[in-house]
């Protein structure tokens, strides 16, 4: 504290001077010593509480009394992390006195400033987030602004944590206002091992009671999310979940042994990004059961082949075919560079799909009815669809996705990690209310694969056409 009290500058765009001595609040100094104090904080805060430079100054600290040591900084953009770098080399310009006393110098370039003392180098290392941030770096402190709303945050953290554990060293600064539906809002409401610290709007004493009625007034219910009062109201249902029918009561219950009279379906969302892939078992009554969940990503086209494929050995014992494997349209559309569909190539590779439809607000609706409950005939109320245990990103991705900000009929498409698994199960419910009356059983394996190209992109009517003149059976 004394460093940062007598050495530690910062920008104040209310002050005339712009950069001023640096006097912690209260929040700020408890910021600081929960960093020195614990491994892992995340920082749950109300906006323009200056948290971030509270653990750039943190930084600036470790790298010049540390040397050889390294921070890794990742933001949600290019530019948010270039001011980062911008920020940090800010700090060091203002305590030139305490730097060349010590016999330390840096130098600021565009993503990165490099501290030189004792003939070791220090770094100050800033990335945007992307897919790949997490892997190609060892921090002694690892600093993650404004979290929740950083593409990729799921497989960042995934690989950017094993470089920060180790048994001697290591350290994560989390800091991030809320934002539902996300990897930041799951760290902080699940059991782990960091070190939570709200950071409330009021952390700054010159907001005063009349100025946050005035924001209430200006932002409307967003003020929970952007300036809240509590961690509570910070996770209040802003915006709202779009599957509020979704109840882990209810809906999500332990694995059984699904009869072998049962239907089985299966649906995917395929990408190489993820393969979220489920089969569904249809009992008597037409109540619908997730009973299996593929998801993964990275797969090429015979690698998802292949994990489907056992799949349909699930339990350790050969399952019947599912009567239709589900799969959204643009999976049908041809490639530009090799001419054929994703489809053919899983066709290919011994998976036969079955187009589904994309009309996205047609297909949620659908999927909607499937969740709502109903009376049974037990009296009890109960819904048509239930999920097994075991399907945890299934069940995760329904609880978080959020409705879309334009469009209250859809889901939103932002953080993309949450949609995979509902899209998937989006396209077995629209088809399941629209499936045709006998679901075509093909003896197809005479075509030419040009034949079945044109087979599988044809519509409903084209098809018939096609089953009349090359024989297909139905």
């Amino acid at each position: 504290m004394y460093f940062v009290k007598n050495y530690c500058f910062f920008e104040d765009k209310d002050s005339p001077e712009v950069i001023v001595r640096f006097h912690p609040w209260k929040a700020q100094e408890d910021a600081f010593l929960s960093i020195r104090d614990n491994r892992l904080n995340l920082f749950l805060k109300a906006r323009q509480i200056g948290i971030t430079w509270v653990a750039l100054m943190y930084c600036a600290h470790d790298l010049i009394y540390h040397p050889g040591h390294t921070v890794i900084a990742l933001s949600k953009s290019k530019n948010d992390a270039d001011e980062l770098v911008r920020r940090f080399g800010m700090i060091l310009q203002s305590m030139p006195a305490l730097l060349l006393g010590g016999g330390v110098y840096f130098e600021v370039k565009k993503s990165e400033v490099v501290l030189y003392a004792q003939g070791k180098k220090s770094r100050f290392t800033s990335f945007a987030a992307s897919r790949s941030a997490g892997r190609s770096f060892t921090a002694n402190i690892l600093l993650i602004d404004e979290w929740a709303f950083q593409a990729f945050a799921r497989e960042i953290w995934t690989s950017a944590y094993p470089t920060i554990n180790r048994p001697t060293g290591g350290k994560v600064i989390g800091i991030s206002t809320i934002k539902r539906g996300t990897l930041f809002e799951e760290l902080w409401t699940g059991e782990n091992n960091f070190k939570k610290i709200f950071i409330s709007v009021f952390a700054d004493p010159r907001r005063s009671s009349a100025w946050y009625e005035k924001t209430k007034r200006d932002l409307g219910e967003k003020v929970l999310q952007e300036y809240p009062r509590s961690a509570e109201e910070a996770l209040a249902d802003v915006g709202g979940r779009f599957f509020h029918e979704f109840d882990l009561s209810r809906h999500v219950i332990e694995p059984f042994v699904i009869p072998r009279d049962w239907q089985i379906y299966s649906s995917m969302d395929y990408g190489l990004d993820m393969l979220a892939h489920y089969k569904i078992a249809v009992d008597a009554e037409k109540n619908c059961y997730v009973f299996h969940e593929i998801y993964k990503p990275g797969l090429v086209v015979s690698e998802a082949a292949d994990l489907i494929h056992k799949a349909d050995g699930y339990n350790g014992e050969d399952w019947k075919l599912p009567r239709a494997r589900l799969a959204p349209p643009d999976l049908f559309a041809r490639e530009l560079t090799s001419g054929k569909s994703q489809a053919v190539g899983f066709e290919e590779n011994g998976i036969r799909l079955v187009k589904s439809s994309n009309n996205r607000e047609t297909g949620w609706l659908y999927l909607k009815e499937l969740l709502k409950s109903r009376v049974v005939g037990s009296g009890e109320m109960l819904p048509r669809l239930r999920i097994f245990a075991s399907c945890r990103h299934l069940i995760r991705s329904l609880q978080t996705i959020l409705v879309d900000e334009k469009n209250p009929c859809d889901a939103a498409r932002e953080p993309h990690e949450v949609t995979h698994a509902p899209d998937a199960l989006r396209y077995f419910a629209v088809w399941w209310y629209k499936a045709p009356e006998k679901a075509p059983a093909a003896s197809t394996r005479h075509l030419r694969e040009d034949m079945w190209e044109d087979y599988l992109a044809a519509s409903e009517e084209e098809k018939r056409r096609l089953e009349k003149r090359w024989h297909i059976e139905t």
